[in-house]
């Protein structure tokens, strides 16, 4: 497995993933969008030609935010999310951010687990009425 930039090339399989995952996926022009932004950090695992997990971050000045972070579902339990978090974290030390902003659905237990393990805590909750 190694970490690298999420390259074009990889818009396919992010998708595909998205798809997978998430009930609000975003577009394959949501993801270029990303890779080609100035301010966004777009990161994959792969391992075999193959993308396992990527995370993408955005950094304004001394801010962050975590737009997406996940794992295929026939690979979680590798460490995949805590090896994307650690790079996540360990550039953002180095870039000087001081505050790093995300948003989860209650129901996500893992991903709830996986932020509070690096020190996230819960400051606000919204209520989304159907």
């Amino acid at each position: 497995m190694w970490i690298r930039p999420m390259l074009l090339s990889d818009v396919e399989a992010i998708r595909s993933l998205e798809s997978d995952i998430f009930s609000d996926a975003w577009s394959e022009n949501n993801i270029k969008d990303s890779i080609e932004s100035k301010f966004d950090y777009c990161i994959v695992i792969e391992e075999g030609y193959r993308v396992l997990a990527y995370i993408v971050f955005r950094v304004n000045e001394d801010e962050a935010e975590l737009f997406r972070i996940a794992t295929d579902k026939q690979y979680r339990g590798l460490g995949c999310g805590h090896k994307l978090m650690n790079f996540m974290i360990s550039n953002l030390r180095d870039m000087k951010v001081k505050k790093v902003f995300l948003e989860v659905r209650c129901q996500n237990k893992d991903a709830i687990s996986l932020y509070e393990h690096y020190g996230f805590k819960n400051r606000y909750q919204k209520r989304i009425l159907l």
